[in-house]
């Protein structure tokens, strides 16, 4: 790292940074949030629904949902200071939406195999946005 680089982590962020910094974590958060809220309503489902048409309906829906708000992150402009984790949001919408691809398309074909990747992938995407809200919250 330069030193001019960690200079500038040590400065305290101006006023303007600080409040750049508190609308874009107030954005990121609320897709965090809805994240792990989609997340929550697929395990609870998958618990109680046994129709494999069902579970792949509700994981599409998911993964359209996820790709839309995919979509709407790219609009928002983050703090040099938060674009790493700007990035690494967008990559958890994107690996949660793929990771819905693969349960809709494993339930639709009574694949056992592609619903086990999609529900691992998904569960790790649970721990990614779990420390994603983490480092959010941090430079709060």
């Amino acid at each position: 790292m330069a030193l001019a680089t960690f200079l500038q982590r040590l400065r305290s962020p101006s006023p303007q940074e600080q409040h750049a910094q508190h609308l874009y974590r107030t954005e990121a958060q609320q897709f965090v949030t809805r994240v792990q809220t989609i997340f929550d309503e697929w395990l609870s489902l998958r618990e109680i629904e046994s129709d494999n048409g069902a579970l792949a309906n509700a994981a599409a829906v998911s993964r359209w949902e996820l790709m839309r708000m995919a979509r709407s992150l790219e609009h928002l402009s983050p703090p040099r200071s938060l674009s790493g984790v700007h990035r690494a949001v967008q990559s958890a919408l994107l690996t949660s939406a793929r990771a819905c691809q693969l349960l809709a398309n494993g339930y639709r074909g009574h694949k056992a195999e592609v619903v086990c990747d999609g529900q691992a992938l998904l569960l790790d995407m649970v721990a990614e946005i779990n420390g994603l809200r983490g480092r959010l919250q941090m430079h709060a």
